[in-house]
């Protein structure tokens, strides 16, 4: 959490924070990922096939539901791997949250997702989870990033071929991510 912690002594950076993946547990790989069959799946599931991506989306979605950005209502965050699955569960979130008895949200889940989380797509070039994220956040809240040197795949030849508007090509490319960090 140290980024949280310079976030909140320093506001005035006004600069996003990268949730990135990571191994989890060893408590969680035991008990999810230990008895898959053959041995290299249950390494592979707990990291870049499923794993470190759902612990992530579930960070994202636990600093929501702390409360976090009605306190801090211009924090921004950025996720990789087309965010982590967490696009694809808004309204779900929104629906199973809304009605919790003390929920302290000023708001359904998914406003502070749209709001506050910008995605990338961190090597994950696939139309189907460009058009969710899309559809679910628009193009202002992605950014382009590749997961170099895991994914060594033409990131340009990608988004250049998709089937989207040249202006929000523009705003993914490169546009959002210079507003964002002030680069104009």
């Amino acid at each position: 959490m140290l980024g949280l912690n310079i976030y909140t002594t320093y506001p005035q950076l006004d600069v996003p924070l990268y949730i990135h993946p990571s191994m989890p547990s060893e408590t969680i790989r035991k008990n999810y990922y230990s008895a898959m069959n053959p041995i290299g799946f249950n390494a592979i599931m707990a990291t870049p096939g499923w794993g470190w991506h759902m612990e992530a989306g579930l960070h994202v979605t636990r600093l929501i539901l702390s409360g976090l950005f009605d306190k801090l209502p211009n924090l921004k965050l950025i996720s990789g791997h087309w965010g982590e699955f967490v696009p694809h569960f808004l309204e779900c979130l929104d629906e199973a949250t809304t009605p919790v008895v003390g929920n302290p949200l000023a708001h359904p889940v998914s406003y502070y997702y749209k709001k506050n989380v910008y995605i990338t797509p961190s090597g994950m070039y696939t139309w189907p989870q460009m058009q969710l994220v899309l559809t679910e956040m628009g193009a202002d809240h992605v950014l382009w990033a590749q997961d170099y040197p895991y994914v060594k795949d033409n990131a340009r030849d990608f988004l250049a071929n998709t089937n989207i508007a040249a202006t929000d090509k523009e705003k993914i490319a490169h546009g959002n991510i210079e507003s964002l960090l002030k680069l104009k």
